[in-house]
């Protein structure tokens, strides 16, 4: 989890934030008062777009509001304690649900593959939040 290792300053590269803001615009991705929720694991993807979003609030032309939530799958060497004071430290509303989804996926999976019942159940249930 990288969240230790960042600081509430850090500021996402030019050479990112110009062709990120370019997509957003060209692909019209998001609108003015919009709400968005990130899923945020604590790894390095999801960390990196949380602050871009962030810095987007600042320096974008439209205004939208930003959350966080992760869904603690309640797996071996998933510790995601970290994230909670971080997200306070950096104002952000931070959601945080724990779910045995192992044992979800073990009774109920089916064919599909773990990442794919995982994926599905962690949506449903940021969009019940």
């Amino acid at each position: 989890m990288l969240a230790e290792n960042l600081s509430r300053n850090t500021k996402p590269p030019k050479s990112l934030m110009r062709p990120i803001g370019r997509a957003i615009a060209d692909f019209d991705m998001i609108h003015d008062g919009e709400r968005i929720m990130l899923g945020l694991s604590g790894g390095k993807d999801s960390l990196s777009l949380l602050h871009i979003l962030h810095h987007l609030q600042s320096y974008a032309p439209v205004k939208f509001e930003l959350a966080a939530m992760t869904v603690d799958p309640m797996i071996e060497g998933f510790h995601p304690e970290k994230l909670k004071p971080y997200l306070a430290e950096l104002g952000i509303p931070y959601f945080f649900e724990s779910h045995p989804i192992e044992k979800l996926a073990k009774e109920h999976m089916g064919k599909d593959s773990f990442c794919s019942f995982c994926s599905r159940l962690k949506r449903g249930i940021m969009y019940t939040t």
